[in-house]
């Protein structure tokens, strides 16, 4: 018997058999969220916050006028925009859910090509908030507000700080409202 070329020949190692099986899991779970509706629900969730973050444009006349000017309307936006991303992560039953809503209102606000939309999603900022919230534990929303005034630039000045909390705390509240209106299936 002559000695053949074996370069060819794969050996089982099992992890393409856990990696089918995660896949397998996934679609489940999503054909699940469609047949009992909540994925419809999730493009809803993204349709709702898109509409409130249009009627927030017109409701600037309660912020301080320091952070109406310059760079910081932008600033404040990838602030929300971080903060309703992770909101949907945190807070809706599955992370299929949430890129459902996620990518629904990143489709609506792409659609009215506004430049301040642009510089949101160019900004690293979000690298920062993911980091603060990540080590905030118990003071993430202090930390948020620490990184929401570095990130304009006046690091530790306490309005900074206080305003940064301040959208944390209301967007993040907001989120949890709209998906509690939802009311997404088990």
């Amino acid at each position: 018997m002559a000695y053949k070329e074996d370069s060819d020949i794969k050996i089982f190692d099992g992890s393409h058999a856990e990696h089918d099986e995660e896949f397998l899991r996934q679609i489940e779970a999503l054909d699940h969220h469609r047949h009992n509706g909540n994925v419809q629900k999730a493009r809803q969730l993204g349709r709702n916050l898109y509409e409130l973050v249009k009627e927030d444009a017109g409701r600037e006349k309660d912020v301080d006028p320091d952070f109406k000017e310059g760079k910081m309307p932008v600033k404040a936006g990838v602030l929300a925009m971080f903060t309703a991303e992770a909101a949907l992560n945190m807070y809706l039953p599955s992370t299929q859910l949430s890129t459902i809503a996620i990518a629904e209102l990143h489709r609506l606000l792409a659609k009215i090509n506004s430049p301040v939309y642009e510089k949101i999603l160019e900004s690293p900022a979000y690298s920062f908030y993911f980091l603060s919230l990540r080590k905030g534990g118990d003071d993430a929303i202090e930390e948020i507000g620490r990184a929401f005034s570095e990130h304009c630039r006046h690091e530790g000045e306490e309005k900074y700080v206080q305003y940064g909390r301040y959208i944390y705390e209301v967007v993040t509240k907001e989120v949890q409202k709209q998906i509690d209106l939802m009311d997404f299936a088990d």
